[in-house]
Parts: C-alpha cells; structure tokens; sequence
C-alpha cells in the first residue's frame, strides 16, 4: 500500500532557503557581469591600447571601447559607436566609419560565439587607404566597395560582396611608374571556405588571382601571370601559389 507524503513545515522552510539563496546568487551573478561589461566598455580606449599594443598604423586613440576615434596613417580616421542591440543576437558589435581625403567607408564588425567579422560595408576607398598597408604601391584608382558579408569563424568563413577598382597610376618603392588596369574583386564562398577572386574590369575579364581561407586558418593564394607582371619580383612564366597559417 502507498503511503501519501507530506510535506513538513521544516521541509518547506528548507525548500524556501534554498531557492531564496540560489535567488542571490544568481543576482548576484548577474549583477557581477554586468559591472564588468561597464567596466570594458567605458574603459578609455588609449589603456586599453596600451595594454594590447596596437600596430604603427594606429597614430593615437581616444574615447572608450564603446564609443572612440583612432587617427590612422595616411590622415584617415576611424570611428566607432557600440551597438546595444547586438547584445540581443549573442554578440559584441560596433558601427564603423573609415573616413579620409579620398575614403569614406561605413560597416558593422561583430565578435560572438559564431565568429567574428564585418558586415554591411558600403562606400569608398581611395589612395589614402593604401598608407594602412606595409609596402603597398602608391596608387591613385578608387575602389566602390558593397560587402555585404566577411566573417571568419570556427566551422566556417562567410564572404559575400563585390568590390570594383578603377584604373590606376602606381608607384612601387624604387621602381617606375606603372598602369594598373580597372579590377573586379568578387568575395564568395566555396564549401567552408570564404574566397576573394580577382580580374580584370573589361570584356577579356582576365583573372588576376585568388585568395581561399579556410576556418582552420589557411590562407592559399594565386597569383596569375598577368597580375605578376605589375609586381616586381614575381615570376611570370606561369601562376605563383603560396600558403600561410595564420593562426
């Protein structure tokens, strides 16, 4: 025969406890994170970049983390404002505008479980951009650029987006002045894998190169001959592939 169990007042004092104390430390967990998630955002962006390091492209920051400006090489600024909403899709994110002489770019970066990246890239980009990259030609095209989508991840890389490059005058370091014709770049996606090709802006189309980026941090590249031949150094005999790991 079963017996009907009742509950002591003992027992439900005790039952009573302990929700009362998972309770404050749930609170108080909550309330910990979230002093901690102020702390990082309003933290001053220049001891934040103190302590990471930032490369020589970087000439100073102000701000905090979650709303600051960062005056690049080349006389370009980079703006950033948090986004609220983001906390909301699982993950930290930040309006962006690239700004210069000649540049004026705007996008989402995100970081969060799934990965980390940029989103929404729209505008465009001129020859001040070029001072951010180490030993890049000097070259005065301009670049329209609509990416839509370029995130790494851990089981996948995600690019989506098309950027165009008029003709250009270059000027590599010690070397002659050369023509660099008008290019079509085009990020897509092959299996996990995030792709960026290039070719030529005209009806021949040419392909110039490909760059694949795999989750685990592999970077293939491929130069074609006809885009070595506007690098000095290159082989021209035939295409030149590289690897790298990057992380």
């Amino acid at each position: 025969m079963r017996q009907d169990q009742t509950e002591t007042p003992a027992g439900r004092g005790a039952a009573q406890a302990r929700r009362g104390v998972w309770s404050i430390l749930g609170l108080s967990l909550f309330g910990l994170l979230l002093f901690g998630a102020t702390v990082v955002v309003t933290a001053p962006a220049s001891i934040v970049a103190q302590m990471i390091g930032l490369p020589p492209q970087v000439r100073s920051v102000s701000g905090s983390v979650w709303s600051g400006r960062a005056a690049l090489a080349g006389g370009t600024t980079l703006v950033w404002q948090g986004r609220a909403r983001g906390f909301l899709r699982g993950e930290l994110a930040a309006d962006l505008r690239l700004s210069g002489a000649r540049s004026l770019l705007d996008g989402v970066a995100f970081v969060g479980l799934g990965g980390m990246g940029l989103r929404d890239v729209t505008g465009r980009g001129g020859s001040d951009l070029l001072a951010l990259v180490p030993g890049a030609a000097a070259c005065d095209g301009q670049a329209n650029v609509d990416v839509a989508r370029a995130a790494w991840g851990r089981s996948a890389v995600s690019a989506l987006g098309r950027i165009q490059v008029t003709e250009s005058t270059c000027r590599g370091a010690g070397s002659a002045d050369f023509k660099a014709p008008a290019l079509d770049i085009a990020l897509s996606e092959e299996g996990d894998a995030g792709v960026v090709t290039m070719a030529t802006r005209d009806a021949e189309a040419t392909r110039m190169g490909q760059a694949r980026l795999s989750p685990d941090g592999l970077l293939k590249l491929r130069v074609e001959p006809a885009a070595a031949l506007l690098v000095p150094g290159l082989p021209t005999g035939g295409p030149t592939e590289l690897e790298f790991l990057l992380n």
